[in-house]
């Protein structure tokens, strides 16, 4: 489970609009965390507010954007079956033990959801935050949910009918079998265009903040660069890019090799640059960032990243694993002399989580 600052900021909001003082409680430290610490957040949680429907609040005000770069990576998918995998596959709600799966049946997709451990003071937690998050994320990136929509939930309500309406905002039933929501399949593999999505802010957060980690130079350059990453994966022709910029082809090749750049040679950049972060920072498979990076074939990736690099993709994730756990255990070292008195007069320190 990993923690991300957005995370934190939908902790914050929605503390104070149930009336309390944010800084007044401990809120996540950002990174990574075990389940058994997830788990103690949210009990510490629904201790310290007391309120039945927490975990749907705080689902229905997240957007993919909150998910830090693995939210940049689905809101980059191409069809929605391809972000419902990465959305499936690499949720942290899953943990160890938990399950998720999605099936089609005729003319209906079934996801189901076992959640991978029960919240103290909140038995139902996982399932209402995870449902809530998954609904929230859908309407972001196809809009309005068919009617036809609706949730099935193994366990009898703990609140009114119309507070589950309110932050699902879809039917739903108690006493089931399972836990599992229902929807039509019709729209699947249709792609997802990036005009239809609406830009989260966060979303944009992350955009700024991979073009910095380029150091991306002003000019032309610099906006095809931000032009490719607002298109989201889709990495647009040069034709495309030309009209994008109100200019033919040949004007924006001609200016763009003024300041020592091809189109080519700025797509790959960006590629590359994502490919590093996605294998550095999030969980997803080398096959999943070969296809975010539009690549139909994971071998012609492997082989465009060594030679942008040197090196393979998994290679340079373990590389970068390896000096990642380094510096943390270096940085988490005390001095002989810090650690004489901590072994003497200190108890052991534990993180305190909300």
């Amino acid at each position: 489970m990993r923690i991300e600052p957005g995370y934190v900021e939908i902790f914050a909001a929605v503390l104070k609009e149930l009336g309390h003082e944010p800084m007044a409680f401990p809120l996540p430290n950002t990174g990574p965390v075990s389940e058994d610490e997830f788990r103690r957040m949210l009990e510490n949680l629904v201790s310290l507010t007391g309120e039945p429907s927490i975990a749907l609040r705080l689902g229905a005000n997240m957007h993919l954007g909150t998910h830090g770069l693995l939210g940049h990576a689905i809101l980059s998918s191409r069809s929605l079956r391809q972000a419902a995998g990465l959305m499936i596959q690499y949720s942290p709600l899953q943990g160890a033990q938990g399950r998720i799966q999605l099936a089609f049946t005729g003319d209906r997709a079934i996801l189901t959801f076992d959640p991978p451990f029960t919240v103290d003071g909140a038995p139902h937690f996982l399932i209402e935050l995870f449902f809530a998050g998954v609904l929230a994320a859908l309407r972001q990136l196809i809009g309005p949910l068919p009617d036809e929509c609706r949730l099935e939930l193994a366990y009898l309500p703990s609140m009114p009918d119309d507070v589950y309406r309110r932050y699902l905002g879809v039917d739903v039933s108690f006493g089931n079998s399972a836990n599992r929501f229902i929807g039509p399949n019709d729209r699947i593999d249709q792609p997802l265009s990036a005009a239809a999505i609406p830009v989260a802010e966060m979303y944009r957060r992350q955009c700024e903040r991979l073009l910095q980690d380029m150091n991306a130079k002003s000019g032309l350059g610099g906006e095809v660069r931000r032009m490719i990453l607002d298109a989201r994966g889709r990495f647009p022709g040069m034709r495309e890019a030309a009209r994008r910029q109100n200019m033919s082809e040949r004007t924006l090749r001609r200016r763009l090799a003024e300041e020592d750049v091809s189109y080519r040679g700025i797509v790959d950049e960006v590629r590359n640059h994502l490919a590093r972060v996605y294998l550095r920072e999030t969980p997803l498979s080398v096959a999943d960032v070969a296809s975010l990076l539009g690549f139909d074939d994971v071998a012609n990736f492997r082989r465009a990243f060594r030679k942008w690099n040197g090196c393979a993709p998994q290679d340079f994730r373990m590389q970068t694993t390896a000096q990642n756990e380094t510096r943390s255990l270096s940085s988490d070292l005390p001095t002989s002399d810090e650690q004489t008195r901590t072994q003497l007069h200190t108890p052991p320190h534990r993180k305190t989580f909300v």
